[in-house]
């Protein structure tokens, strides 16, 4: 008689052999995807370490430009080398990946806080005359803004614009004396809200905070579609309200005055990015030189300048699918760069 496969020795010791195979190979495939995985995992993480330190790197190399170019002159412009960064490659320092840094002049943009002078915690009046040229310049400083939104592409009604002032106004004042502004908002509207908060009654510290102001929409802000953001060219460091004209936006130059149309603002920019004219720009009169600059306009000193003591930088560090951002704004005075700001992402 036959015997039965399975009653034959060699036949289930084979059997059992590939069994054990099998398992081992699945074993084996197994350790190998986790190996695997622990090799991207570590490389990813070693990768990580290395962009951040490439993005400090940027950083820190945007602060010795901007202490460097202090030490050669006095007044700010898109010729100085902090400026010229954005075109660096850095392949020479960095053969690992790719660095960019940009540098942003805070002092080219409208400074929100300086809409507050006289009402601000701690203020001190120094003599009557000194209150009223504080007066004057919140005057002038809000107008900017006023015409700002007023003109395209932002476009907003007189009476839009008008309440997002007197808001900003309520938003940034102390809270004390003279109350709320005629179109503002204090704690009894912010309370109505769902969920209620508090008037903050201080300066404003970032951008993003400018969505809890009554009147400011996300639209207004950042943009959409259609209209271009308002953000880029708001700051929340500085109050003086002086703006620094060599490199203030097209529209934040037509908005310096009435009676500069788009036309004049564009072809101040023109004027500022022709070479011939780069040693001008160390004087704020500079727009006077401007062929359609109208005549019977005049900017004061305290209300335009050339130099600037805040700068945004913006360092990426990039590897593959891989990058490390480090924003940073910094105070630059004569001896050093203060950081006020430092976010990592």
């Amino acid at each position: 008689m036959l015997r039965h496969p399975l009653n034959n020795e060699k036949a289930m010791a084979l059997l059992i052999t590939i069994s054990l195979i099998s398992v081992l190979a699945i074993i084996t495939l197994q350790f190998a995807n986790t190996m695997r995985q622990e090799y991207i995992v570590s490389a990813s993480l070693r990768n990580s370490v290395k962009l951040t330190e490439m993005a400090k790197s940027g950083v820190n190399i945007a602060k010795e430009l901007l202490l460097l170019d202090r030490e050669e002159n006095n007044f700010d412009s898109r010729y100085d080398s902090w400026a010229l960064l954005a075109e660096e490659k850095f392949t020479d320092l960095f053969p690992f990946g790719t660095l960019s840094v940009n540098v942003e002049d805070e002092g080219g943009k409208f400074q929100i806080n300086a809409m507050v002078i006289r009402k601000r915690e701690g203020y001190k009046a120094k003599s009557k005359a000194y209150d009223k040229q504080q007066e004057i310049q919140e005057h002038y400083v809000r107008n900017i803004l006023w015409r700002l939104m007023r003109a395209e592409p932002f476009s907003l009604e007189d009476g839009d614009a008008r309440k997002i002032i007197d808001a900003l106004i309520d938003w940034i004042d102390s809270g004390d004396g003279d109350g709320e502004e005629e179109y503002g908002a204090e704690d009894s509207y912010y309370q109505s809200l769902d969920p209620p908060y508090s008037c903050k009654n201080g300066p404003i510290e970032s951008i993003e905070e400018l969505l809890l102001v009554k009147g400011i929409t996300k639209e207004l802000l950042y943009g959409t579609e259609e209209k271009p953001p308002l953000a880029p060219l708001l700051t929340p460091v500085n109050n003086t309200g002086i703006i620094n004209i060599n490199t203030a936006d097209v529209l934040l130059l037509q908005a310096l005055a009435p009676g500069i149309d788009k036309t004049t603002s564009e072809n101040m920019i023109d004027f500022r990015e022709d070479e011939a004219n780069k040693t001008e720009l160390e004087n704020s009169n500079w727009y006077k030189s401007v062929p359609s600059f109208p005549g019977d306009i005049a900017l004061s000193k305290k209300q335009i300048g050339t130099g600037s003591n805040f700068f945004t930088i913006r360092a990426i560090a990039q590897f593959d699918t891989q990058q490390k951002v480090i924003t940073s704004t910094v105070e630059r005075t004569d001896e050093q760069i203060k950081i006020l700001r430092w976010d990592s992402e």
